[in-house]
């Protein structure tokens, strides 16, 4: 369900005639996503924008090494972590199928607090601190 934004409180105006892509109006059309429109009874210019809804979460495997500060890269079904910190800084990392973890290759260096991206066979990692 689409909501809407005004400008009530603010400084005033007239919009005469229709530019850039803004409707007058003499009344509130029927809302959809990113619709700008000025309605001249209210006085009011108005923009719809979408009203998102809660999902569901669900639930996956449990990954092998609770981890901090680690890495990620992939997708949903094809997921990867790497290195962050345990009860030490670690090397290890882990793959995801979509609904179980395995022990993925070692980094080379024990690292924590950096980046990851790319996907689960390609991935790339920058920053961090050993």
């Amino acid at each position: 369900m689409a909501k809407t934004r005004d400008n009530s409180g603010y400084g005033s105006g007239v919009i005469a005639e229709e530019s850039a892509g803004i409707e007058i109006r003499s009344d509130d059309p029927t809302l959809s996503e990113g619709l700008v429109w000025y309605n001249t009874t209210a006085n009011t210019l108005k923009v719809a924008r979408l009203q998102l809804t809660a999902g569901t979460w669900s639930t996956g495997g449990v990954i092998g090494t609770a981890r901090r500060t680690l890495a990620g890269a992939g997708t949903l079904t094809a997921g990867l972590c790497a290195g962050g910190r345990a009860t030490g800084t670690v090397t290890t990392s882990e793959v995801y199928d979509g609904s179980s973890w395995a022990t993925g290759n070692a980094l080379p260096t024990a690292t924590k607090q950096f980046d990851g991206c790319g996907t689960q066979t390609a991935a790339l990692t920058a920053g961090g601190d050993q």
